[in-house]
């Protein structure tokens, strides 16, 4: 008897958890038609509504932020320059340095340099500066450091003469040191900078050191320039911060019309079609051309642009464009993207113009080569 009870129970409970089940089921299928008929509520808190910084308050504030784990930081950096002597040693044995790894490798590789690099010109290059160009960095080494003139012309035999200067046994100085953070930076990324790097790097008495932080920086050399840069690969791990390598990047938290538009200037270029690039490229060379003769650093482009009736004539003499209206979508392109600017003269007349200056448009010419 009582195990007919307890089972009697056990139906009964059984029965009643059924019933509930298909209670709950039912009340869901009401609830989700009821929330179909209610409005969705979303935040107005929106990107649009928040500050806008300029460089300095948005640096400032970046500065100003605490930093983690400071004291294992400079117990990794004391760590690290235990070695300075050995790598002193492998660089006048022949072989050049190169330093991976997460973290910055800016002061390690700058305290390297002024405590190690005594007996000869020392030149530091920040190689993720947005206008840094390989021409650039030839002019510094021959008239800033070994007081030489050079033709500016081609810069390969422009590497060659410092060089043929580094093969001499009568020179001034014995040894030249290079140190380039970032050489995988995006204006040191192509063909000719690295070739030109390489043949410095492969000419006795000069000696290099670079650090990389791109994941593929070693599919930058062929065979070739790997033999010639002939690299010893060094762990630099530091955990530093890389305020002063991205403080020229663009962020949605600053004006950007007050930084470099290079970045956004060379990712466009890359998406466009040959005959795109040449469009920009012929206002670039007129605007370059321009500032040559007028001594302009390039703050006021908008004098020194190119009437449309100029501009169509020479993208038709360079195959760039088959008509006006091929042109004008282009253009309109480049104004969407506020790459070029246009400006009405009071007679009417229409002038396009790059609203950047001098040496960074020099810089995009020459990496479109």
């Amino acid at each position: 008897m009582d195990i007919e009870e307890e089972d009697d129970e056990d139906d009964e409970d059984s029965g009643g958890r059924l019933r509930s089940k298909q209670d709950n089921s039912e009340a869901g299928y009401d609830r989700y038609f009821q929330d179909l008929q209610t409005s969705a509520k979303t935040s107005n808190n929106t990107l649009s509504k928040l500050a806008v910084l300029n460089p300095k308050e948005f640096n400032d504030i970046l500065a100003s932020a605490p930093k983690k784990h400071d004291i294992e930081i400079k117990r990794l950096l004391n760590a690290h320059r235990s070695y300075f002597s050995q790598w002193v040693f492998e660089l006048h044995s022949g072989f050049n340095l190169i330093f991976y790894g997460y973290g910055s490798k800016r002061r390690l590789l700058n305290d390297f340099a002024q405590s190690s690099l005594s007996n000869g010109p020392l030149i530091v290059i920040n190689g993720f500066f947005p206008s840094i160009n390989i021409k650039d960095i030839l002019l510094k080494i021959t008239s800033g450091a070994l007081n030489i003139t050079c033709s500016t012309g081609q810069v390969l035999e422009h590497a060659a003469v410092i060089c043929d200067y580094f093969s001499d046994d009568e020179r001034e100085f014995d040894h030249l040191y290079l140190v380039i953070h970032n050489l995988d930076g995006a204006n040191l990324r192509n063909e000719r900078a690295q070739t030109v790097l390489s043949m410095l790097a492969n000419s006795p008495n000069i000696h290099l050191i670079a650090s990389v932080d791109h994941i593929n920086a070693g599919l930058l050399w062929d065979n070739v320039k790997a033999s010639r840069f002939n690299w010893i690969w060094h762990d630099g791990t530091t955990y530093d911060d890389y305020l002063v390598e991205t403080s020229f990047e663009n962020s949605l938290l600053m004006r950007s019309g007050e930084m470099g538009g290079v970045r956004g200037v060379q990712y466009v270029l890359t998406s466009l079609t040959s005959n795109g690039r040449g469009v920009f490229r012929v206002l670039a060379e007129h605007q370059l051309v321009e500032m040559e003769m007028s001594s302009s650093d390039g703050s006021d482009n908008s004098a020194l642009g190119l009437p449309y009736n100029k501009y169509y004539q020479l993208c038709r003499e360079g195959f760039y464009v088959s008509s006006d209206a091929s042109l004008r979508s282009q253009l309109t392109e480049f104004k969407d993207h506020k790459i070029i600017h246009t400006k009405r003269l009071p007679d009417g007349t229409e002038v396009f113009y790059i609203p950047l200056d001098k040496a960074t448009l020099t810089s995009i010419v020459e990496n479109m080569a």
